[in-house]
């Protein structure tokens, strides 16, 4: 694996750094993950035609009223629609199973 050296904007460590602490990974395996997906979404970018964007934002238009008044039911069949991706090589399984976890737990609060 290579190494680089970059500065950043103290506000923006600080950021990282709770976010990392927050999912309960490393500061360097938070940022791994961040510049994975940045790179991901970046190659998944594709020109569409204006007709299926007009398309795409009314769907996102219902899905986000939808969202607004779902139970956490409805919220799984959305993501159950949802397009999915390949996830990148450090979303690691027990990151997934944290997120499941913390998802099932704000299930059983609410």
């Amino acid at each position: 694996m290579s190494q680089i050296e970059i500065s950043l904007p103290e506000t923006l460590l600080c950021q990282l750094e709770i976010t990392a602490r927050r999912e309960g990974i490393s500061l360097e395996q938070y940022i791994l993950f961040a510049l994975t997906r940045q790179t991901m979404l970046t190659t998944a970018i594709r020109n569409v035609s204006e007709e299926d964007a007009e398309q795409q934002r009314k769907d996102f238009a219902e899905r986000i009223k939808r969202l607004g008044k779902a139970s956490f039911e409805e919220l799984d069949e959305i993501l159950r629609e949802r397009e999915t991706v390949v996830t990148g090589p450090d979303l690691k399984p027990e990151i997934v199973s944290r997120l499941k976890n913390r998802i099932a737990e704000a299930k059983t609060a609410s």
